[in-house]
């Protein structure tokens, strides 16, 4: 197993978090979601001989959530405390 925490644009509210945990759940190889509204992210448990965080994000993209894997996210690791280098 594998976590993946993905950054994800255009939340507006719990309606939104909910959607999201919905879509990432229903995915084959998803074993667990962890959706924070306040901090724009998803935390995934998944298997990556089923599931990659590839295509996580192309799924939230198609359903209008634009995402991007934490550590690929504008400004390194996590884009702020090393300078994003």
């Amino acid at each position: 197993m594998q976590t993946a925490v993905l950054n994800i644009d255009g939340m507006n509210g719990e309606a939104c978090a909910d959607k999201i945990t919905e879509l990432l759940s229903s995915m084959d190889g998803v074993s667990d979601v962890r959706v924070s509204l306040l901090d724009g992210l998803a935390s995934v448990q998944l298997d990556e001989s089923r599931v990659s965080p590839r295509m996580l994000t192309m799924g939230l993209a198609a359903a209008g959530y634009p995402a991007a894997p934490q550590a690929e996210k504008a400004g390194g690791c996590c884009g702020g405390c090393c300078g994003g280098n």
